[in-house]
């Protein structure tokens, strides 16, 4: 437990001067309120209150460290000079969430009995409890303005995203639709080349075996010889042709 000396009267005017409703207070009022605040001393990792227990507290911290939490989401953290459970000087409500120490505390506790009684006297504290609620909730009208509009750009950029993707798809699959064609036209074109160049071959070679007996008997014919050397070089030629396309078309196919 921290040991720590009492604050002075002008320490905890001061920390209810931070309070935006006990602002409009004079100091006189402040002084009687200051009387009111009851000293607590925690441990570190200390739960100040639980989520859904009856709030009839609220607290002001003059030293450490609270983590404000629901089970292990931590929503906040306070420190020196900041306050929490404010709400239940007015009721008595469940505690919308948990409140436990970082470091070791020294906490003003404020009861919601005493608070009462004071207001009794001093109404103008109600009004600055009314007016930091009013903050609040148009401070939360702002902030849901501000999430409707995050909702609504948000589920534009979806539908875009959603549309491209659908775009996308589309493409890809006039792209498979292309490929699978590519690939029938290039299967077509492979076997409608090797058919043309047999169908050249076979005769090609019978043509080159004709132009070597031909020349073999026109050897006392010089211009028949001329003619069937001139054959044959042509047919020799077209025979590299067909054989560069045959080992072309072989590449294709693998």
């Amino acid at each position: 437990m921290k040991e720590e000396s009492p604050l002075s009267t002008g320490e905890r005017i001061s920390l209810l001067k931070a309070i935006p409703a006990f602002q409009q207070l004079t100091e006189q009022a402040l002084e009687e309120l200051a009387s009111l605040l009851t000293e607590r001393n925690t441990r570190a990792q200390e739960a100040v209150f639980r989520k859904g227990e009856p709030g009839q507290e609220m607290y002001l911290i003059t030293e450490g460290e609270v983590r404000i939490h629901d089970g292990n989401h931590v929503l906040t953290r306070l420190g020196k000079g900041d306050f929490f459970g404010e709400f239940s000087l007015i009721d008595s409500a469940e505690r919308s969430a948990s409140v436990t120490t970082e470091k070791a505390c020294t906490l003003l506790k404020l009861h919601q009995r005493e608070f009462l009684n004071f207001s009794a006297t001093h109404p103008e504290v109600l009004l600055g409890i009314l007016q930091t609620q009013v903050k609040r909730m148009r401070d939360m009208n702002e902030l849901e303005d501000k999430l409707s509009k995050s909702y609504i750009k948000i589920s534009k950029i979806k539908q875009e995203l959603e549309t491209q993707h659908l775009a996308v798809q589309e493409q890809k699959q006039q792209l498979q639709v292309q490929n699978e064609q590519l690939s029938e036209l290039n299967t077509f074109k492979r076997k409608t080349n090797s058919v043309l160049i047999h169908g050249i071959k076979n005769p090609m070679t019978s043509a080159m075996t004709m132009a070597e007996m031909l020349q073999t008997h026109a050897a006392k014919n010089a211009e028949l010889a001329e003619y069937a050397s001139i054959l044959q070089q042509a047919l020799r030629r077209m025979d590299e042709v067909l054989n560069q396309l045959i080992r072309t078309n072989e590449k294709d196919e693998i």
